[in-house]
């Protein structure tokens, strides 16, 4: 007589939800991980963050070149050719140049930052952003205007470390946030 195993009770539906909550976990824990990371070490986040942007620069700036002699019927193909150049040349002048790029980079930043602050600070008062959690939008104006003022006014000593902490920041609760959704996924799943 042999002994069959008792039939699963996990549906197909639970087991996908496992597997793709399981990815997603996995994702969290290394978005948290290097979000640690960057916010111990946040001038080489900084520069890590500024190279990739160079990068990004620089290929998308070939591409550009590429497509434009590849387009040689199209009236436009000067101005991509001579956008794609420029693209190029960023790109590398950032690469070559981490630390200028950097410090630029957190100027932008900081500027942008304040901006944000001073127009979501406007919306919550002006249109009433949130309805009844308007001034929750108006905190996190103030907050991000607070934080744009610091990255100004500390320019360019912030450049060694602030966006390296803001992204590092960022990673841990984008990290934190998509664990807890996961697991209550896997929770209301289970």
């Amino acid at each position: 007589m042999t002994m069959e195993p008792p039939p699963s009770t996990e549906t197909t539906e639970t087991r996908a939800t496992k597997t793709a909550t399981g990815w997603v976990i996995a994702l969290s824990a290394g978005l948290i991980g290097l979000g640690i990371l960057a916010i111990l070490m946040p001038a080489l986040a900084s520069a890590v963050f500024t190279s990739v942007i160079g990068w990004i620069a620089l290929v998308s700036g070939v591409f550009q070149v590429v497509q434009a002699f590849q387009a040689k019927a199209f009236r436009w193909q000067g101005l991509s050719l001579g956008v794609g150049t420029l693209y190029a040349i960023a790109g590398l002048y950032i690469l070559f140049n981490l630390v200028n790029a950097t410090a630029v980079l957190t100027l932008a930043f900081g500027l942008l930052l304040m901006a944000e602050g001073v127009f979501t600070i406007a919306m919550a008062f002006t249109y009433r952003a949130g309805g009844t959690m308007s001034w929750f939008v108006a905190i996190n104006g103030i907050i991000t205007l607070i934080l744009g003022i610091l990255a100004f006014n500390r320019w360019p000593f912030s450049a060694l470390w602030l966006i390296g902490l803001y992204v590092g920041i960022s990673l841990l609760l984008t990290g934190s946030s998509l664990l807890g959704a996961a697991l209550a996924l896997r929770k209301k799943r289970a």
